[in-house]
């Protein structure tokens, strides 16, 4: 009879041990699995690149803007960018750059918000916004060299939600003039 006690403590153990092996296990399973999802993300045919933490500095460095970025950040599927610009002459140009890239280029930006900065003795000031959302464009109307005209067109631009401060009016029809 005393054997019996013995025996049931026993597969105890024995499952106690299984467990503990196991969950030691998923870390590497977990990384095995990061690893397969990051090659099939690179091998994928047609669908962009997707932006990390880890390639946001070198992808933003690639692109051919007229301002200077002050900020960006990228925080779930969000990417926001802060330009700073002495005139208002290149803000439509680097707008349909960051449309572009954002919506076109990648895969996993979902939204972009942008503000633009003018660059003053006393500081930086707010001059205009820019949201838009990967949905509201389609791949024509990202590839349309007209793009920078769309979107300074306020009556004919749809897929862009624009934000102007009374300064940044003044700002961009300073150089309209």
């Amino acid at each position: 009879m005393p054997a019996l006690p013995f025996k049931s403590w026993s597969l105890f153990v024995v499952a106690g041990v299984v467990t503990v092996l196991s969950l030691s296990v998923l870390p590497t399973t977990e990384q095995v699995l990061d690893q397969r999802r990051q090659a099939v993300a690179v091998f994928q045919h047609g669908g962009g690149r997707w932006l990390t933490d880890d390639n946001l500095v070198d992808a933003m460095a690639t692109l051919p803007l007229r301002g200077r970025l002050s900020k960006v950040v990228w925080d779930h599927s969000i990417l926001t960018v802060d330009l700073t610009a002495d005139s208002a002459d290149g803000v439509w140009a680097d707008l349909a750059q960051l449309v572009s890239f954002a919506c076109g280029d990648t895969r996993n930006v979902k939204q972009l918000l942008v503000r633009f900065f003018a660059s003053k003795s006393s500081g930086r000031t707010l001059m205009m916004a820019a949201e838009t959302r990967k949905s509201d464009w389609s791949l024509e109307a990202l590839a349309d060299p007209l793009l920078p005209a769309k979107l300074a067109d306020p009556d004919g631009n749809n897929n862009i939600r624009l934000s102007v401060t009374p300064s940044g009016k003044r700002w961009l029809a300073n150089f309209a003039n």
